[in-house]
């Protein structure tokens, strides 16, 4: 009986821990796992280089898109560990989303920077309804 009894103790541990990381992450293969965040913010990183061979920026304004990558880069090791630091994602989208408005960008490249940048976007709202994180 005590087996029994520990056994099913331990059975609704582990359930109880797989539903927490569910819900940490969003949905398994989710665009929320960090290995899909990883891979937004190498897209983020292309689309920035594409549109560099592109674009006229001020020197300002590409060294802004330089640190805006770093933080989504810092947010991205910060996430594969379980944090989700919101103050360096609305920094990064709120950069990116300024020098892309400001710059009158076109072009592929500017379309392909700001469909990441909504992506981005539907992340932190998926945090904002606690779909996503810590709470």
């Amino acid at each position: 009986m005590r087996q029994i009894l520990h056994f099913s103790l331990c059975a609704a541990v582990l359930v109880g821990m797989s539903t927490l990381a569910h819900a940490q992450y969003g949905p398994a293969n989710g665009p929320y796992q960090p290995s899909a965040v990883d891979h937004l913010v190498d897209q983020v990183h292309t689309d920035l280089n594409a549109g560099y061979d592109h674009w006229k920026l001020k020197k300002d304004d590409r060294e802004r898109l330089n640190k805006a990558e770093a933080k989504l880069r810092s947010f991205a090791q910060n996430w594969e560990h379980g944090k989700f630091d919101k103050g360096d994602l609305d920094d990064a989208i709120g950069t990116v989303q300024k020098i892309l408005n400001d710059n009158h960008l076109t072009g592929s490249e500017r379309d392909a920077l700001s469909q990441d940048v909504d992506q981005l976007r539907h992340m932190r709202e998926a945090y904002d309804r606690h779909e996503i994180g810590n709470w």
